[in-house]
């Protein structure tokens, strides 16, 4: 077999980063579509603060942050959007090199009890479990108002900066859930137009722009990003958060902490 001369090698772009292709995401040699986040590394630091500076409601008590996952794609579900990414990149010319890429926050309905602990990282199949659908095939333009018939700016994809509004629209379905879990998103914002008004008949931005920021001000007392193309998102971390539920403590329990000694089974 000949081999190509080293002018005809062509440069395989890195994989990115939310690949479930990337080695950096095997543990043991296994392939999770949700990968824990260990609370020593500075990422599980940079996404606690994202949600704990976006927690904005001044009468909800800001929860504490109990796991963070890391979402994984196979590469045929990131290609989509790592191409309109790059596309919008062109137009815009972002400092981030990334079309104005940003991490949004996005509640939904839970049915299941995916991340609730540490274990629970395989998606469910239950229909009405928006959460795990969302994580199976990413955001869809035609899902836009299943849940609430009210679209502020029209058919598109809701996302907000601020985690305590997102909280507003979590839920758990399951009566065995205790925790919550909220979904933050990679959005392509590119070239945002404001408006400040509801404009419930939009079906896109203005041309010339990539999404729709909604400013505070008139109509709204936080912000929400809405863009409405499927490509220009993919959820990219899940936040578990709230306060886990003691255990009882049995008379067994009781007895040995009393002694400090165990007690045969």
């Amino acid at each position: 077999m000949g081999i190509l001369p080293q002018d005809d090698w062509v440069d395989v772009p890195p994989l990115d980063e939310f690949s479930l292709d990337n080695t950096a995401n095997s543990v043991h040699g296994r392939k999770n579509r949700l990968l824990r986040i260990d609370r020593e590394n500075h990422r599980f630091s940079e996404i606690e603060q994202l949600f704990r500076k976006g927690w904005r409601h001044r009468k909800k008590n800001r929860p504490r942050v109990q796991l963070i996952f890391k979402v994984l794609w196979p590469e045929s579900m990131l290609e989509p959007y790592l191409a309109y990414r790059s596309s919008v990149q062109q137009t815009v010319r972002a400092k981030d090199m990334r079309g104005n890429e940003q991490l949004l926050f996005h509640g939904t309905d839970r049915a299941c009890l995916l991340a609730e602990t540490r274990n629970n990282v395989v998606l469910c199949s239950l229909q009405k479990c928006s959460m795990c659908s969302i994580l199976r095939t990413s955001f869809e333009v035609k899902r836009c108002g299943s849940k609430n018939a009210f679209k502020r700016f029209g058919h598109g994809i809701y996302t907000t900066s601020c985690s305590s509004k997102a909280d507003d629209y979590t839920s758990n379905l399951s009566n065995e859930a205790s925790l919550r879990v909220m979904l933050v998103s990679r959005v392509v914002v590119g070239k945002p137009y404001k408006r400040y008004r509801n404009a419930v008949d939009l079906i896109g931005p203005p041309l010339g722009y990539h999404s729709i920021a909604g400013e505070i001000g008139w109509d709204l007392n936080y912000d929400e990003t809405v863009t409405y193309r499927n490509e220009t998102i993919r959820p990219a971390y899940l936040v578990v958060y709230g306060e886990k539920e003691e255990s009882p403590v049995t008379v067994k329990e009781f007895i040995s902490s009393m002694f400090k000694t165990p007690l045969a089974s």
